[in-house]
């Protein structure tokens, strides 16, 4: 896939300002194939700038599970964040995340890289 992406603008979901231009978000669902990425990525691209919490996306991947996930959930939740970051890039998005009072990561924001520069 050497096509360059088409570009589209994006509006912040709170204030309706311009917040930048990037691919559609279909096309960028279709760049990701690995299961637990393409769900963050539809929990983010529900509403792009939009908050999306760190536990609700955890509930999302293991909430089904017997065992509530791996104890290590939390990390392996920020490395696939940090994975589909890069994989996403290209198409001029990016993810931000925002610490909660602890001091920990506590959501994440699907953004148009330049709206986050």
């Amino acid at each position: 896939m050497n096509a360059h992406p088409r570009i589209a603008s994006f509006t912040c979901p709170c204030c309706k300002g311009f917040i930048g231009e990037a691919a559609p978000l279909d096309q960028v669902m279709e760049s990701v194939t690995q299961p637990s990425r393409r769900i963050i990525l539809e929990m983010l691209a529900s509403k792009p700038g939009s908050p999306v919490l760190r536990d609700r996306i955890l509930d999302r991947l293991y909430g089904d599970r017997a065992d509530g996930g791996p104890d290590t959930g939390d990390h392996v939740v920020k490395a696939m964040v940090s994975q589909l970051r890069r994989q996403i890039e290209p198409f001029g998005w990016t993810v931000t995340g925002s610490r909660g009072g602890s001091g920990n990561l506590a959501q994440w924001r699907l953004i148009p890289v330049e709206a986050g520069q």
